[in-house]
């Protein structure tokens, strides 16, 4: 128990310890590496970025990225404090430039790529950033390697999915240049058994013990002199008289308080081991067989009363069909009714709309004809054919009328012409009269 005391009092010190640890990495790494160091506390699966980081650093050291990387693509690219190199924390939390981070990683990435010879094209500063993690991702599907993270993760440039990739890729090319890191050395794990539950009553008593005694060694151990006598018979008067507290019980019922759960083992059982799984077995086991019994009465008892509650609806539904039979017959005659009058209306309906398609056909001829005869009395009573063709008949006899005159006038003129024909003739022969009786 004093052993068990003892430890409750260094848990204190290591946790000062560890407190001071933290506050010199934060003094050293800066408030954002605190944060993304503490957020990966919360979970005790996720790796811890500032070492994870510390790491990434180291392997590019050894892969001479300061020479082949920084200062031939970076140098001038990006706004580092006094050189394109990397810091202990830069990937593991947020930069205030998110844009000129994320450029860095993708750039890092081809050139890792590059070294585990595997094609990937540099993307420009100003690409579209979801286009080059869509790509990122691709290029490490190919080269088979597991990553299982969201695109989103590893668009931030920063975080758990950019430190894994990093360190991963630094790993293959370290590896295709023939050098390898010693693999960490695993320590089994300490297994005690667990602790039973202690008494806080014989818990404060054992403690008020422990501390006295521990005080009268102390005591014994410092005391030297002729003195230590008298000192002894005081000690041994002491040690027959009946002890009596000096200390506040409440104080000491609220100390009890505080310091009884870190006196308490909690050790984690392994899910995985065999022997977990069979005792959990048994134990399973033992309280099914322990709750057989019960629960098999109930479950008969809730049986038996299922049981009845059918037979009694069974009888009800009996006396009810007894009852309303002839209500249900009537009910059933009433349908069938409901039926015939039903399809009586169908058919009746049907012929109503067949009636009233004939109707509007009848409807439409009607009024073509009305239109037809409205038209035909209209070019009836309508005159101006008429007045058209008195008017033609006019512009004719006019035209016969021209036509007669000029016959005439050509008649005459023919006439006049013959009679002209004649005339020469007939001159004509008589000077040939003449000619002839004067030759004679």
């Amino acid at each position: 128990f004093s052993n068990r005391f003892s430890m409750s009092k260094a848990q204190p010190t290591a946790q000062r310890v560890v407190s001071a640890g933290t506050m010199e990495g934060e003094d050293d790494a800066g408030d954002g590496a605190s944060a993304a160091a503490g957020d990966g506390n919360l979970d005790a699966d996720a790796p811890n970025l500032l070492v994870l980081m510390q790491n990434i650093q180291e392997k590019l050291k050894v892969l001479d990225y300061e020479n082949k990387f920084a200062r031939e693509q970076m140098d001038g690219v990006v706004s580092h404090p006094g050189s394109p190199f990397l810091n202990q924390v830069y990937f593991a939390n947020s930069h205030p430039k998110p844009n000129e981070q994320f450029y860095y990683f993708v750039s890092l990435f081809a050139w890792l790529m590059g070294l585990n010879r595997f094609k990937f094209q540099r993307p420009e500063q100003y690409d579209d950033p979801n286009t080059t993690v869509t790509n990122i991702l691709e290029a490490l599907r190919r080269a088979r390697l597991p990553i299982n993270y969201p695109p989103v993760k590893v668009k931030q440039g920063h975080g758990e999915a950019v430190c894994v990739i990093l360190d991963q890729l630094c790993d293959g090319a370290l590896e295709h240049n023939g050098l390898r890191f010693a693999d960490k050395i695993t320590y089994p794990a300490d297994t005690y058994p667990e602790e039973a539950p202690v008494d806080e009553d014989e818990v404060s008593a054992d403690i008020v013990d422990t501390v006295q005694t521990e005080h009268d060694d102390d005591d014994e151990a410092y005391s030297v002199g002729p003195s230590d006598i008298g000192s002894k018979r005081d000690k041994d008067f002491r040690d027959q008289k009946i002890l009596e507290a000096s200390v506040d019980p409440n104080a000491w019922k609220v100390e009890v308080e505080n310091v009884g759960p870190l006196l308490k083992m909690r050790i984690e059982a392994d899910n995985k081991e065999w022997r977990t799984h069979l005792e959990m077995t048994k134990e399973l086991q033992g309280n099914i067989l322990q709750k057989v019994p019960t629960t098999k009465e109930q479950l008969t008892k809730l049986s038996s009363t299922i049981g009845a509650a059918v037979d009694s609806i069974s009888t009800r539904e009996k006396y009810i069909n007894s009852q309303y039979k002839s209500l249900i017959q009537e009910y059933h005659e009433m349908q069938e009714r409901l039926h015939d009058c039903t399809k009586k209306y169908d058919e009746s309906t049907a012929a109503v709309s067949d009636r009233t398609n004939e109707l509007g056909r009848i409807t439409e001829e009607l009024e073509i004809i009305k239109a037809q005869m409205d038209e035909r009395g209209e070019s009836m009573t309508d005159t101006g054919p008429l007045v058209k063709l008195k008017e033609s008949m006019k512009k004719i006899k006019k035209e016969i009328k021209d036509m007669d005159l000029r016959i005439g006038t050509t008649s005459h003129t023919l006439l006049h012409i013959k009679l002209q024909h004649i005339h020469h003739r007939a001159e004509d022969k008589l000077d040939n009269s003449r000619i002839e009786a004067d030759d004679d």
